[in-house]
Parts: C-alpha cells; structure tokens; sequence
C-alpha cells in the first residue's frame, strides 16, 4: 500500500515540549483534555447502548432463573398450518395450565397462576427467534395502543436464553423494544414452556377467568386475530 501521509513538518511533533513566552507548558493540559471527552464519550455510548432503542432499560440481575411448576402439565401444542389451533381439535383445551413461580429478570418473586380468578394471555418468547422478534414489539404496540380489555391480563415469559443467540440478554432485548410489563424467566430447562405444551415460537395460550385454557396460537399473530382470541376470554 502506498504511503499517502503529507509531507512537510507535523504540526504536532514535540507538542508536549511546546511553551509559549508568557505562560507555562499547555501541550499536556490540551492532550489531558481530549483523553476526557473521548473517555466521556465512551461512557455516553455505552449508558446509550444499554437503555435500548427508545431509551427504557431493564436492571436484570439475571436472564433465567428458578422455576416451580406446580399442576399437570398442558399436552403439547398439536402441529397445524394455521396459527391458531381449533379449540375442538386441541387436546388442551378446557385443561387448567399448571401454576408457575419464579423470579424476574430484577430477581422480584413472580407468579403465573391460571386459578386467581383473572382471564389472561400468556407469551411465551425468547430473544433469538426472528418471529418474536417481531411479534413483541407489534403486541407493546397494541398494550400501548389500549387494545387489551381491563379485565384480561397479559403476561410474558422469557424462556430459552442462549448467550451465543441474536439479541442476548434477552433482557436488553425487552428493554430495547419498550416492554415495561414484568417478565417471568423460565430456568436453562425451558421448564415453564414446556409444561405449558410449547412446540414453537412465539406461543401464546388464551386463559379464561375460570383457569382453563380457551385457545392456543403460535407465530406471528395480525393484530386482529389477537384480538379475536383475546375476545373469546374476555369476561366482559
């Protein structure tokens, strides 16, 4: 490669032996200087980084963590090639989903439980598939937006973290999408999904007030399928 570097003199060389008539040397306060705003800058881009895109964050302590299932499991999501399942040919419909305990990403005690008398969708993501990638987001928006009923609750699971995954922590992944609801983390087994019957990314069961499950769906959703699963459990 050609040396393409100016010739003539440096205008910096022996900068720090520089003094001027009337006052002591500044070459060291000036280089002094510049090693500060690039330090602060490198502290800017990193606090930037870690807030996420639209600047909310998470304090994760933890991206999985323990998990206590409690209740028969739910059969396994039966193969479809539709995104919801007919409620009358899945085997899990009117079964009550096991009850889930565990902790947040801040390490807060967190529950899941079907019987507490409140209709509830359960989602069930993890941070390196590229569908959930783009279905949280399109269901933040919706919560944002006012379209979940007052009487049906949405809970969220991270389940599935892998360290050599896209978008780990999954935590810094929620942040960045502006998910601000709690988030129950499923322990390295995938416990939690698995005894929900997960077979697939996103997955997301729809719980009436009763406890029992009233339908199933996995993938993508358009917002107004959502919807119409979210009405079918809505008490009101």
């Amino acid at each position: 490669m050609t040396d393409q570097r100016r010739s003539g003199a440096n205008p910096y060389d022996d900068l720090t032996r520089r003094t001027s008539a009337d006052g002591p040397n500044r070459g060291p306060l000036i280089i002094g200087a510049v090693v500060a705003v690039v330090v602060l800058a490198a502290v800017v881009a990193i606090v930037v980084a870690a807030s996420g895109d639209n600047g909310d964050s998470i304090e994760a302590v933890q991206e999985a963590g323990p998990i206590e299932v409690t209740g028969e499991p739910l059969a396994e999501y039966p193969p479809t090639d539709t995104l919801s399942v007919d409620p009358a040919a899945d085997p899990a419909t009117g079964a009550t989903p096991p009850v889930l305990t565990g902790q947040t990403f801040e390490g807060d005690p967190l529950t899941i439980d079907p019987g507490d008398g409140r209709a509830k969708v359960v989602v069930f993501a993890t941070h390196w598939c590229p569908v959930c990638q783009r279905e949280i987001p399109q269901i933040r928006e919706w919560l944002d937006d006012g379209g979940l009923p007052d009487d049906v609750d949405l809970q969220l699971v991270s389940t599935s973290a892998r360290s050599d995954g896209p978008e780990y922590p999954p935590s810094d992944w929620l942040g960045s999408v502006g998910w601000t609801e709690p988030v129950l983390l499923d322990n390295a087994d995938s416990l939690a999904a698995t005894s929900w019957g997960l077979r697939s990314y996103p997955y997301l069961v729809f719980v009436d007030a009763d406890g029992n499950v009233n339908a199933r769906a996995s993938g993508e959703l358009p917002t107004d399928e959502l919807e119409r699963l979210v009405a079918g459990i809505s008490p009101s």
